[in-house]
């Protein structure tokens, strides 16, 4: 299954609402990762068509954005009880890092978000293609 997380009810509501449009089927839990409800994740099987799937990560990006705002406008700004950032893997799987919610909202005051994704990209390649040689050197 291919799992999608999200935070706000309104913004998984909009995601299910568009695979019950396109006709996928998928299944629902409750995220408890961190020993107390955080979240939903919507689950789709993972055989499921590789344009249809850019759609829906199209649509998810979107709507991390519609989250990111809502975040930004609420009382407590950047404040959350969960964090995680997809990445996706050499093998061309997505995996979804869990991270403590303290450290991104501190990074994200000095860092853009797409800033964030290519740090956490770069250490997902980094632990797929180690590189034990010098840290300094020509290439």
């Amino acid at each position: 299954m291919l799992d999608y997380i999200f935070f706000d009810p309104s913004l998984s509501n909009k995601f299910k609402d568009h695979l019950t449009k396109v006709g996928i089927e998928f299944e629902c839990e409750e995220d408890e990762g961190f020993g107390s409800v955080q979240g939903e994740i919507v689950s789709i099987a993972e055989n499921t068509d590789e344009e249809v799937l850019s759609e829906l990560q199209d649509l998810y990006d979107q709507l991390q954005d519609e989250l990111e705002l809502i975040l930004e406008q609420g009382e407590d700004g950047l404040m959350i009880n969960a964090a995680g950032m997809e990445v996706k893997l050499k093998d061309g799987s997505v995996c979804t890092l869990r991270v403590a919610p303290e450290i991104v909202t501190r990074i994200l005051t000095v860092l853009e978000f797409n800033e964030l994704q290519a740090f956490v990209d770069n250490i997902a390649r980094s632990v797929e293609e180690p590189d034990s040689g010098h840290f300094c050197h020509n290439k």
